[in-house]
Formats: C-alpha cells, sequence, structure tokens
C-alpha cells in the first residue's frame, strides 16, 4: 500500500477536486495534514473521509509548518510506500503514481521534479520566485553536495526503510532538502521523475518570511549530514 500525505493550508478551492481524484486510483492511504487553515478546508475533508475509508484528516489548530505537518501526517501512515504532494492542485495525482512508481523499479527515494527534459511546466512561475528558487537551489547544491536538480518540487515517495532510517527536524519549507541529503548520506538510490507542473497563486511560500528559515536549515543539515 502507498501511503500519501496530501499537505493543506487554505485550500479550499483545490482540496475537494483533489482528494476526488486520487479515488480514482487504488490501493492508497490517504492522509490530509491539514495546518491550521482559516477557510473551509476542514470541513471539506472530514466530509470527504466520511464516505472514503481510505482517507485520514490530521488537523493542527497553529501553524506549524510544511515539515512539522508532514511529519505528522507520515506519522499516521502504515504503507510499505510513503509519499506527499501538496494540496494547492499544482501537480496531478496521475503524476505522484508515476513518481510513486519508480519505487517499484528500484528507487528508494523518487523525486518529482520540474528541472528534467521532460517535465512540462504549464503555468510558470512569477520571475521573482524562479530567480529565489535558483538561488535556493545553487546553495542547496553548494551545502548539501547532491545534485538533484529539484529539491522544492511538492511531490515525492519513498521507502518506508528511508523514513525510519533519517530523522528529519526542519519545520519549515526546507523539509524536502533534508529530506534528500540525508537519504543521500546513508546511501539510498534516488532517482529524479519528470512531472507536469502549474504555479498557484496560492503558494504558500513567502519569501520575505521564508527564506532565513530555510537557510538556517541548509546550515544545519549541511552540519549534520557532513559531521
Amino acid at each position: 500500500m502507498i501511503s500519501v500525505v496530501i499537505l493543506a493550508h487554505n485550500e479550499a478551492d483545490e482540496i475537494g477536486g483533489l482528494l476526488d481524484e486520487f479515488s480514482a486510483f487504488e490501493g492508497l492511504e490517504l492522509i490530509i495534514a491539514e495546518d491550521a487553515s482559516t477557510d473551509h478546508t476542514p470541513d471539506i475533508v472530514q466530509e470527504f473521509t466520511m464516505h472514503n475509508s481510505n482517507a485520514i484528516l490530521s488537523s493542527s489548530p497553529v501553524l506549524a509548518g510544511k515539515g512539522a505537518a508532514l511529519r505528522r501526517g507520515l506519522a499516521l501512515a502504515t504503507g510499505d510506500v510513503l509519499g506527499f504532494i501538496d494540496g494547492d492542485a499544482s501537480i496531478h495525482p496521475s503524476d505522484f503514481m508515476r513518481v510513486a512508481a519508480t519505487i517499484e523499479q528500484g528507487a528508494d527515494l523518487a523525486v518529482g521534479s520540474r528541472k528534467l527534459p521532460g517535465s512540462i511546466i504549464a503555468i510558470s512561475q512569477p520571475l521573482s520566485r524562479r530567480l529565489s528558487g535558483f538561488i535556493y537551489r545553487t546553495l542547496a547544491h553548494l551545502l548539501l553536495d547532491t545534485a538533484i536538480r529539484d529539491f522544492q518540487c511538492g511531490c515525492k515517495a519513498f521507502r518506508r526503510e528511508v523514513w525510519d532510517t533519517i530523522t528529519i527536524t526542519c519545520d519549515g519549507f526546507a523539509f524536502d532538502a533534508e529530506l534528500i541529503a540525508k537519504a543521500h548520506r546513508e546511501g539510498f538510490n534516488i532517482v529524479e521523475v519528470p512531472i507536469t507542473w502549474s504555479n498557484t497563486a496560492s503558494s504558500k511560500v513567502r519569501l520575505t518570511r521564508d527564506t532565513l528559515a530555510m537557510l538556517r536549515c541548509l546550515m544545519k543539515t549541511r552540519a549534520e549530514v557532513r559531521g
């Protein structure tokens, strides 16, 4: 079974449709990690769980951040393959399933990527976000000594063994980079998979608020993987 954690903070416009699309696939455990939404996201998810026994709602009344929400959701997972996807519908569930299928083909950690020849960007990010993303990737490559081309895409799957072996401490958006760096340190096979991705106006990354926290987590992760 595949356990997929769906991150959801104020995703009332998208979460219902995303969950319905996931319903087309069998063998899934859906864990919605709702993070202090102020809209109707919890109500929509709760209604879905009432009619779908494979769906679980995990809510937090306090905004904890991406990493903290993912750890909370993954703690409930029972599958042999674990994964996560953003709840803003920037990535279609079929792309997540292609990423997860890579695990069966020998990958330990499969990383959805917007930076491969086969990747499709249906709706591009604004220039400011593309520039900040480039700077972040460059720093992550330098600090973490890994050749992964897309750290931040919100679509990843991995064997349970990976999650049980490493410890992730970043509460925010640097969760992905810490996961990749620590899996790389342990010698796990990491594979990037091209996906189709669309920028959404509801992106939760705030450049002024989150950049410094992400950089601090990168530095902390560097010390841990090189120590």
